[in-house]
């Protein structure tokens, strides 16, 4: 303990001027193999991408929030661009979405991808594909919905609290200097005027507008009647949505593999995951990265209340 104590000086001084460097950052992407193709020597691989949990823009590498970000995508589309062995992409989505730009984002990473590439994406709704998990899939060539998945909310929300006569109760008043009678609108600790409310509701229609948009391009078997059937937020189970046309069928996720075979035009293929640390004994229903528990989601809630912003995302709870 004595000699350690005498070399921590110096390691300090080591860290400090840079020539130890300790790599804080994740661990690199390993491709693992989750399903074979049962043939002796395989040439072709699809690569599984999920889209799990909340959609959003990043979060810092030390966060133990769940979800699905941007950079997770685009790290994972990369890799499967520069393999050559990868011959499709299917994306496993269970998602209620999440924020407005993220999910665009991706959106747009999926589309770059698939003209970079010409390796077809094909979408498995899982479980929850709404909202923003739906807008994502709508990236895809084709979207397979399993049988008891839940899709659509087609909308944009953006939560707001006013805590007002609680402050009033505790004795606090906030005082707020502002250049413009609009530059805290929104603020949690006043009455929100008719004004304001006008204001967040046309960025609210716009963006709405823009979902719609992408609806009417990447499915243009629905009829403006079918598209208006769901434009009021509301959630479909797989029957509906495929007689409406947000599902090209209804199947499970080895359905949406066997899709990814077709458009590819390939016989067989290895399936495979990015993962950070390969898993022991993984399969197609394995996660590649660690999912949320009850205290991540109950963070990840509390973050969203506190960073407000207009969402597409299925969000029923108070």
């Amino acid at each position: 303990m004595r000699r350690l104590a005498a070399l921590w000086p110096a390691l300090s001084a080591l860290l400090l001027a840079g020539c130890i460097q300790v790599n804080l950052g994740p661990p690199p992407l390993h491709a693992v193999r989750v399903q074979s193709s049962g043939r002796w020597f395989e040439t072709n691989r699809i690569a599984l991408i999920d889209i799990d949990g909340f959609i959003g823009a990043g979060a810092p590498p030390w966060s133990i929030m769940a979800g699905t970000t941007v950079a997770d995508v685009k790290e994972r589309l990369d890799r499967a661009a520069a393999d050559h062995a990868v011959r499709a992409v299917v994306l496993r989505i269970n998602s209620p979405g999440g924020e407005v730009s993220a999910s665009d984002a991706i959106y747009d990473e999926i589309r770059r991808f698939r003209r970079n590439t010409d390796k077809p994406v094909v979408a498995a709704c899982v479980d929850v594909a709404a909202s923003g998990g739906y807008y994502v899939a709508l990236a895809s060539d084709r979207i397979v919905g399993a049988p008891t998945s839940v899709t659509g909310s087609i909308g944009v929300i953006m939560n707001l609290v006013n805590v007002e006569g609680l402050f009033g109760k505790i004795g606090l008043r906030p005082e707020t200097i502002k250049s413009g009678p609009m530059k805290d609108i929104g603020a949690p600790t006043r009455a929100m005027t008719e004004e304001e409310r006008r204001l967040l509701q046309e960025l609210n229609r716009a963006l709405f507008e823009r979902f719609l948009a992408v609806v009417r391009e990447r499915r243009p078997g629905m009829s403006p009647q079918d598209v208006a059937a769901v434009s009021d937020g509301r959630v479909v189970g797989a029957q509906r949505a495929f007689e409406l046309g947000l599902l090209d069928r209804i199947g499970y996720l080895h359905d949406a593999i066997a899709e990814a075979r077709d458009l590819a035009g390939i016989p067989a293929a290895d399936v495979i995951l990015y993962q950070r640390v390969p898993a022991y004994n993984s399969n197609i229903y394995a996660l590649a990265q660690r999912p949320g528990g009850v205290l991540e989601e109950g963070l990840a809630l509390l973050t969203r209340q506190q960073r407000p912003g207009f969402l597409y995302l299925w969000d029923p709870t108070p």
